[in-house]
């Protein structure tokens, strides 16, 4: 039969080791939380520059591996990018 002194060491390390797991866990969860709230104030900061203003008369020209513009009236494959002018033609 083991002793009381050996049970009670037995318990304590288990505990000890359970306590180290949360500790690390509660760590791991704050460093979680610190990037929620580092891009969070990103955000926010962002949302309240002003937005850059692009005319809308002129159609942007899209670039090799960009998504394809807005359509609008009037516009040619030339707006397109390449790879695109290529599939069109």
């Amino acid at each position: 039969m083991p002793s009381v002194i050996g049970l009670l060491e037995a318990r304590e390390k288990g505990i000890r080791e359970e306590v180290a797991r949360l500790r690390a866990a509660l760590d791991e969860a704050e460093r979680a939380l610190q990037r929620l709230v580092d891009a969070r104030v990103t955000v926010t900061e962002v949302l309240a520059e002003e937005p850059a203003v692009v005319p809308e008369s002129l159609p942007q020209r899209a670039v090799a591996g960009s998504t394809v513009p807005h359509r609008t009236e009037g516009m040619t494959a030339s707006v397109l990018a390449v790879d695109y002018q290529h599939i069109v033609g």
